[in-house]
């Protein structure tokens, strides 16, 4: 990464998701299926997994159900970024001070 910009994350979180996530893509897939648990048509009685199961629509209205599918979407869709995240976290080369001024010498020449 470049020297001198900011991250959410620490060098030694970085270092931790590399370690943990670079090339491990099953890990990642294990991570949704952890996260955001789905129907199984195959698994035994009593052990199907469903984040909204327990959701009480036939107690709700019409714009109460709308809102709860909307938050379920943007749920699974932000558990889906962070797992993508954590996939290019993992393979973002590390760039050394000489590299970087290498860069930007290349790039000043333009």
């Amino acid at each position: 990464m470049e020297k001198g910009k900011q991250m959410r994350f620490t060098n030694e979180e970085l270092t931790l998701i590399k370690n943990t996530f670079k090339g491990n893509e099953g890990l990642l897939k294990l991570m949704r299926k952890v996260f955001l648990p789905e129907f199984d048509p195959k698994a035994p009685l009593g052990q199907t997994i469903d984040l909204w199961l327990s959701v009480p629509i036939k107690e709700m209205d019409q714009e109460q159900i709308i809102v709860n599918i909307l938050a379920r979407n943007s749920l699974i869709m932000h558990v889906e970024q962070q797992l993508i995240q954590l996939n290019v976290l993992a393979g973002m080369e590390e760039i050394s001070e000489e590299e970087q001024k290498e860069r930007n010498a290349k790039n000043s020449s333009k």
